[in-house]
């Protein structure tokens, strides 16, 4: 299996867990992404997940992996927002107006003004952190790197 087909599948897989509609997987070339360290991005008004070819062509399969878990856990997250998520887990209100608010006006790290410490202390990025974490504690036997400045939130 290639790279490309584990981002794939690696998506069904993460979708099929959350008990969410599978989003487009779709891959991009962009130089300026690539330089600031962008492996992939969820776009939310079209449901899609798409991955940095440059990124995907070198990267581990388990690091795709992380990715899938992460990646769609924000469409699961953009599922709750706006109410098109009937499974079983539930999130409090407190955390849906927060994840609304943070998905607004998210924190990209693609904004030279935002410090990365900033973007991952988003409560929308230390629950994708932590759900891509736990999936591969459990689905795959391994640890995942939590960034220092969130490993109290998690």
């Amino acid at each position: 299996m290639d790279n490309y087909e584990v981002a794939i599948n690696g998506t069904t897989l993460a979708a099929r867990i959350l008990g969410i509609e599978t989003p487009n997987v779709q891959f991009f070339y962009n130089q300026d992404l690539t330089k600031k360290g962008i492996n992939s991005i969820f776009l939310k008004e079209k449901y899609i997940i798409a991955f940095n070819e440059e990124w995907i062509e070198q990267a581990n399969p388990m690091e795709i992996q992380v990715t899938c878990f992460h990646e769609s856990r924000h469409a699961f997250q953009w599922k709750v927002i706006n109410g098109d998520y009937s499974g079983t887990e539930v999130e409090d209100s407190i955390t849906i107006q927060k994840w609304k608010d943070e998905m607004s006006n998210y924190n990209s790290p693609t904004k030279k003004d935002i410090p990365e410490e900033e973007y991952l202390k988003q409560e929308i990025e230390i629950d994708a952190i932590a759900f891509a974490h736990k999936m591969m504690l459990e689905h795959f036997g391994i640890k995942t790197v939590i960034p220092d400045c969130i490993k109290g939130f998690i």
